[in-house]
């Protein structure tokens, strides 16, 4: 069973007159929404699309390609309001939202989040410690680094760092970049404005995404920090952790036997060290599953395969089933993922594993 603990902070800044930050953050959906500091009405604007994305948090969604259709909904009703109210003229925000994907069918599977972005706001997710950034900035310095004309610290500190190139509300269409991330247990994810990166240096927000505090503290404690180091602009940031309940394992007695004399013992004890030891080793080694690359070539794809990495002596892992998505076509973070070599108790888990990272590599709506 899926568990979500959430935690939720805003705040002005140290700075601004008024937030023009809006949130949403409910059991399907989490949202936040950055009003464009310099296009009158930002604040009408990033409360339209929380206001819009209400419905969404009811239900979930069906789909990536689904969850982009709401934004792009979404960015028509900001366009149409913009272009019809004379003090609204010009107005958008960013998006970065979250959203639990519907299941589809009976079968136990690990649950997924569908993310979706439009702008400079962010996604990020601390699993087994590491944080990454999930979506990617539509700004004027995140294409310089892409291009590689620009260094990440670089970007940071560039005098047009709030450039956004991409925002709800401005054009009368929009893309939409989306990703579908599974979900394990202990993941933590953080969506935020701008307001909390430009601030706090990218250590220091991990190291606060690490402790092992309640997401509301969590929250609370970027806040802190964003305005410790300034607080420029309006800060919002939602936490959300991740709980699975495995099904309760049967417990299982063997049946009692009669001791051995005295006499075999012995015996008994060798040959048994000697077999359980063997037995042990086979099994171990060709339990489980694992998702890895097939090669360390630029053109390796993604398979899954049944045993142990490395194997051991003449017992080798064997390959179930490999993937069509190619090392070259991911984006740096992810690859790193898979070379770190991602472990599954049953096929079914590395299979919807293996299916969904053909999601995350970003498409755009």
């Amino acid at each position: 069973m899926l568990t979500l603990a959430i935690g939720a902070s805003t705040d002005t800044g140290n700075l601004r007159g008024q937030n023009e930050d809006a949130h949403i953050a409910e059991q399907n959906l989490f949202a936040v929404a950055d009003g464009m500091g310099g296009h009158n009405a930002g604040e009408v604007a990033s409360a339209m699309a929380i206001e819009h994305l209400r419905g969404v948090a009811l239900t979930g969604v069906a789909s990536a390609e689904a969850f982009a259709q709401v934004v792009r909904d979404l960015n028509s009703a900001i366009y149409a309001s913009a272009t019809s109210t004379t003090d609204q003229r010009g107005m958008g925000t960013t998006l970065t939202a979250a959203a639990l994907l519907a299941p589809t069918d009976n079968v136990a599977q690990p649950s997924q989040m569908v993310i979706a972005n439009v702008g400079d706001s962010r996604t990020y997710l601390l699993r087994a410690g590491e944080l990454r950034q999930l979506s990617v900035d539509h700004s004027y310095v995140q294409e310089l680094v892409t291009e590689g004309l620009l260094t990440v610290e670089e970007a940071h500190t560039h005098p047009r760092r709030n450039i956004v190139t991409r925002a709800l509300g401005i054009d009368s269409q929009v893309s939409v970049d989306t990703w579908t991330i599974p979900m394990f247990d202990g993941d933590r994810f953080m969506l935020c404005s701008d307001g909390l990166v430009d601030e706090v240096p990218l250590d220091e927000i991990t190291e606060l995404m690490q402790e092992h505090s309640a997401p509301q503290q969590i929250a609370e404690r970027l806040v802190t920090a964003a305005k410790r180091h300034g607080g420029r602009d309006n800060i919002t940031v939602i936490v959300v952790d991740v709980k699975v309940n495995a099904d309760s394992s049967i417990e299982t007695v063997a049946p009692e036997t009669p001791p051995p004399s005295k006499k075999r013992i012995l015996a008994l004890v060798v040959v048994a060290v000697l077999f359980v030891g063997g037995f042990v080793a086979l099994r171990h080694q060709r339990s489980g599953y694992f998702v890895a690359f097939t090669n360390s070539s630029s053109s390796a794809t993604i398979a899954i395969y049944k045993g142990q990495p490395g194997g051991l002596l003449w017992i080798k892992p064997t390959v179930v089933e490999v993937s069509a998505t190619k090392r070259y076509s991911m984006h740096s973070e992810l690859q790193r993922e898979i070379d770190r070599v991602q472990r599954f108790d049953s096929v079914d888990k590395a299979r919807l594993y293996l299916k969904t990272f053909g999601a995350m590599v970003k498409t755009n709506g």
